[in-house]
């Protein structure tokens, strides 16, 4: 059974001890506002308890019971009027809002000036290759010149045999 279900059917249990006029199911369904059907689908783990039902089971009843712990967030007090009475563990230091908030907004600038050091290293990086592409398309771009001055010195790549309009004048001419 969840949670909230099995605390719903405690304090379902605990009202049947100490109201008088509620003993069954119909009862705390017409105290509430709610259908039989939804008590017994909460109580057979068909169905969650929501908040509203809480808050509406709990104003049935004058706020007896201690809504934390209807809700499964406080494992004691059950009844609203105990809290504080028998509570062995002693409070935790209540944290000063403007300190918190104060602390939440220094690790905020810490970060933003971490990541403001981190852009300019990327943007310096960024610089440093975009030299290292601009030297290296200039050496490609004078090895093309070279590779093509090359190729027009050397007549073997040249396109038409070397004399061929010679031979072509001299069988024109006979």
């Amino acid at each position: 059974m969840r949670k909230r279900n099995n605390i719903f059917a405690e304090a379902f249990r605990w009202i049947k001890k100490n109201v008088e006029g509620v003993k069954y199911q119909k009862d705390l369904a017409a105290r509430i506002g709610v259908s039989e059907d939804t008590i017994t689908r909460i109580m057979r783990d068909q169905t969650e308890v929501t908040d509203d039902f809480l808050c509406k089971f709990n104003e049935a009843f004058d706020n007896v019971f201690n809504y934390q712990w209807l809700r499964g967030e406080d494992n004691e007090p059950m009844l609203a009027a105990e809290i504080g009475k028998s509570n062995p563990h002693p409070s935790a230091p209540m944290i000063d809002n403007g300190s918190a908030i104060n602390a939440a907004l220094a690790a905020k600038d810490e970060t933003i000036e971490t990541l403001k050091a981190r852009i300019v290293d990327l943007q310096q990086t960024i610089a440093d290759k975009i030299e290292i592409i601009k030297a290296r398309d200039a050496r490609i771009l004078e090895l093309e010149r070279r590779i093509a001055q090359l190729n027009a010195d050397d007549l073997s790549n040249y396109h038409f045999p070397i004399g061929a309009a010679d031979e072509k004048f001299q069988t024109i001419e006979k």
